[in-house]
């Protein structure tokens, strides 16, 4: 991240000068800076000079940044090499100097620490290019058309997560191939945004519509929630301080210095880290106005990244103190973030799943925030958050901390329902087949869906989930039997095409509501909205190297991107024309690639 940018963005947050300054150059993890004070590091930047401006900061900082590095490789050795090491500390030529007037005896030893940081790069980039790389998702098999006579209802998981579409958009990036279980289509759908409209008695509002396209027809299903925040606030942070998150101290920082800038008068904070142990920085701290903000983040600059990672032990104490200080009738929320390189403790998703289950009876809410480009552990992050009533972001830059974070931050900490799910059902005297488009690690038997044991995934405040389905319609006006020999199918003679059904429940309670609404025939004069979630969808089956779209429909999309309106536009305005780029690369220009010897799919 650039010193000039986070400054900017530090600024429009609503800290003062001395504060962004300080944050766009210093970042926890790189110092011991249990002494200071945000004055003083503030001080080691104007001292004997005046102020700088961070773009000449930033400058400096990587000059001397080059130049230990360029030292610390002559003595490297073959040992270190083979080592997996963090990224340690390393000195710019404003801060080295204030930092010595503390830490004299101690600045040789970490420069002389440094030299482990080509050991790591080099480690990593070998281990990139021979392809080992050891990040885990939960496969994914794409399923067939189903027909709608033998199998009417459609169930699934309703999501509101948009992980999928940070990782990949991380993966493409940083060069890195596409794997075809990253692409969860549901979540790509989720993250751009679309004109839908807010509910403002009903929990949620349903908007559906049908788009023609050749022999198809494709059904958009919006479920947009109501936007409720809690007036009072008990967040508990949960950070992942092992080696692992070195090199993403500069995302995390500003992605806890986001929170900590939405905090109201009088909502607590409390700052829990693990590592090889867990560390309670803070409890329940009381924020009342801008010097008990920076009080926090002073907290935060004095942490050191070490060790491994022992995260159910820090869940334990995070939950144990959210309950401690649980705010009836308050938001009380945990928001996890790390890899999920979970190393030690309980490390299996099985045993995972079982202690947030436990966890979660303290009415406490679990969302979760995913970083890192090497060994990231997907399904452990997906497994956390569903099962900790919380919802799923993926953040590795200071644009994905922007939208993720900073605007979309009342969907990720006010949980307004939970266990949300959803079934179509279709007319068999219309509707001949249908395909579900993703959800294919979401997807429920009929019975689930009354079935209140069975537990789904929340809605945040605002949040929205897009479902799309691929469609072949009836022709003609022929019975429909289902090709059964001794019974007939009796059908009501309705001509819509189907109906869309939505469950849930309120957050503290156990009993479901239902909503309804009744699907209408394909309109020539379809909105953007479904303009924008073909193209989504086209892009993603793209990147899974799928079989299952057609040059023709690519040829769709590409038409229907130059139609998409000004609206549309500009909510998406930072992320469009990533579609573009994907929809017009190859797979080879992509990073997609085919299965080897061992059947991963690259």
């Amino acid at each position: 991240m650039k010193g000039k940018e986070l400054y900017d963005y530090y600024l429009g947050l609503g800290y003062d000068h001395k504060v962004a300054t300080s944050l766009a150059q210093f970042t926890y993890g790189d110092y011991r800076f249990s002494e200071f004070s945000m004055d003083d590091l503030y001080e080691a930047l104007c001292k004997g000079r005046e102020y700088l401006p961070p773009e000449e900061l930033e400058r400096r900082r990587q000059l001397e940044i080059q130049r230990i590095a360029e030292f610390a490789s002559e003595v490297v050795t073959t040992q270190q090499t083979e080592m997996e090491l963090g990224m340690p500390y390393c000195p710019n030529v404003i801060q080295e100097e204030y930092y010595r007037q503390y830490y004299s005896a101690k600045c040789d030893m970490e420069i002389m620490e440094c030299c482990t940081a080509p050991a790591a790069s080099y480690r990593r980039s070998r281990i990139a290019a021979a392809g080992f790389e050891t990040d885990e998702y939960e496969p994914i098999e794409e399923k067939d058309a189903r027909t709608s006579a033998a199998e009417p209802m459609s169930t699934f998981r309703m999501t509101t997560n948009t992980a999928s579409a940070g990782i990949i958009l991380n993966q493409l990036r940083n060069g890195r191939r596409i794997d075809r279980s990253m692409v969860r289509i549901e979540e790509m759908l989720n993250y751009f945004r679309y004109d839908s409209e807010i509910p403002k008695d009903e929990m949620f509002n349903m908007a559906c519509e049908m788009m023609d396209a050749d022999d198809k027809k494709y059904l958009y299903i919006n479920v947009q929630g109501r936007e409720e925040v809690k007036e009072r606030q008990n967040i508990i942070i949960l950070l992942d301080i092992s080696g692992s998150m070195h090199s993403e101290a500069g995302n995390t920082q500003a992605i806890i210095a986001t929170i900590v800038s939405k905090l109201g008068n009088g909502d607590k904070i409390s700052l829990v880290t693990y590592s090889s142990d867990d560390s309670v920085e803070l409890e329940a701290f009381t924020v009342n106005g801008p010097e008990d903000r920076v009080r926090v983040l002073e907290k935060l600059l004095a942490i050191e990244i070490h060790g491994c990672t022992y995260g159910s032990k820090g869940i334990e104490r995070a939950y144990k103190i959210g309950k401690k200080n649980y705010i009836k009738g308050g938001n009380n929320q945990v928001i996890l973030i790390t890899d999920g390189d979970l190393n030690f403790g309980i490390t299996d998703k099985g045993g995972l799943e079982e202690l947030i289950e436990r966890k979660k009876k303290d009415n406490l809410f679990l969302s979760v925030i995913g970083t890192g480009l090497f060994n990231y552990k997907d399904d452990k992050l997906e497994a956390l958050c569903k099962h900790g009533n919380g919802v799923y972001r993926a953040v590795n830059n200071l644009a994905d901390v922007k939208k993720s974070i900073d605007e979309e931050y009342s969907s990720l900490v006010n949980i307004i329902a939970k266990d949300v799910k959803a079934q179509v059902e279709f007319n068999p005297e219309v509707v001949e087949s249908y395909r579900l488009l993703g959800f294919e690690n979401r997807t429920l038997d009929r019975e689930d869906f009354a079935n209140d044991n069975v537990i789904s995934e929340p809605f945040g405040s605002g949040g929205y989930g897009v479902a799309l389905y691929e469609l072949k319609m009836k022709e003609g006006d022929a019975p429909v039997d289902g090709g059964l020999k001794y019974s007939k199918l009796t059908t009501t003679g309705s001509k819509e095409p189907g109906t869309v059904k939505i469950r849930y429940k309120e957050p503290l309670e156990d009993v479901s509501h239902e909503l309804e609404k009744v699907v209408e025939t394909a309109d020539e004069c379809f909105t953007d909205n479904l303009r924008l979630a073909f193209i989504v969808y086209v892009c993603a089956e793209k990147l899974r190297g799928s079989d299952k779209i057609s040059s023709e429909e690519i040829d769709l999309a590409k038409k229907l991107y130059k139609e998409l309106g000004s609206s549309i536009r500009e909510k998406n305005s930072a992320d469009l024309y990533k579609l573009a780029g994907i929809l017009d690369k190859s797979e080879k220009e992509l990073g997609i690639g085919i299965e080897d010897e061992d059947d991963f799919l690259w």
